[in-house]
């Protein structure tokens, strides 16, 4: 559906972890359109896909961006390569990810991103900024003219973020959302769900809800040293069990910054306080 002159969100396949399903967002310029993200690789999505782009026609599609390595949202990628020869883009840190997981080591990437770079499109411009934290290669994509940020998993307003210690910072992650923050976009189109429009306050919950998380934990280790798994019992007493590894991965993210910022001194499995 049109959310606004010019920007399309696309919503189709599997809930991951029980959210909405992933956002491909469609931006179309008076000279050129864009896929941000593909979504899931199956033949259903795809050619939803299609058949969206096909019935709101408009200037010629001229690229996809995948925001991260993640499947529900590079999966589809090079389905649509192959179907319109569009170049496909991302963030050098997850490129090594995105070609093996995504294209299954049967294409590269066609441009490889840093950050800061820009696409015009026609009236509306995509400015591309290096968010790391969900994946070292996150990106989110800011429209100055419609002072709106696609912000992929960075920011999302059904749920928390997940930072996993293979492929991300919770560090950096922080420092990312205080970054997007001071943009001070007017709409947030974030990678699930609906479109966010206090983005000042969301984004501050998700920053107050790490900072939570890491007094818990400094709290626990203040009363004795201990383990991933004992920290996990008691910040984490009642998440059901398919969600028990992702509340563990988040756990050993935050003592992974806790020990980066020299707060946390591990030996063996036990974390203690410095």
């Amino acid at each position: 559906m049109e959310l606004e002159p010019g920007i399309h969100q696309l919503a189709h396949g599997r809930k991951p972890f029980g959210i909405p399903a992933p956002n491909v967002y469609l931006i179309q310029g008076t000279d050129a359109s864009m896929f941000i993200d593909s979504g899931w690789d199956n033949e259903d999505d795809h050619a939803a896909r299609m058949a969206y782009l096909k019935e709101v026609g408009g200037p010629s599609l001229t690229g996809l961006l995948i925001t991260h390595r993640h499947a529900d949202h590079g999966g589809g990628a090079l389905h649509i390569h192959q179907d319109t020869g569009v170049p496909i883009s991302a963030h050098r840190l997850d490129q090594a990810a995105i070609e093996a997981e995504r294209f299954g080591g049967a294409a590269t990437l066609n441009s490889v991103l840093d950050g800061g770079e820009s696409y015009d499109l026609g009236g509306l411009t995509l400015q591309v900024v290096h968010a790391p934290g969900h994946t070292a290669g996150s990106l989110a994509v800011v429209i100055p003219e419609r002072n709106v940020m696609l912000s992929a998993d960075t920011v999302l307003g059904v749920t928390t973020t997940v930072v996993r210690p293979s492929e991300g910072d919770l560090g950096k992650y922080v420092e990312s959302l205080r970054m997007l923050r001071d943009l001070k976009p007017r709409l947030i189109y974030p990678g699930h769900g609906e479109p966010l429009t206090d983005p000042d306050d969301r984004i501050r919950q998700l920053i107050e809800h790490r900072m939570h998380r890491e007094e818990q934990i400094v709290a626990e280790l203040k009363t004795a040293p201990k383990t991933i798994d004992q920290l996990f019992d008691t910040i984490y007493p009642n998440l059901p069990e398919e969600r028990q590894r992702i509340g563990k991965e988040q756990v050993e993210s935050n003592l992974i910054k806790l020990t980066n910022e020299g707060r946390v001194a591990i030996d063996g499995e036990v974390y203690t306080l410095t």
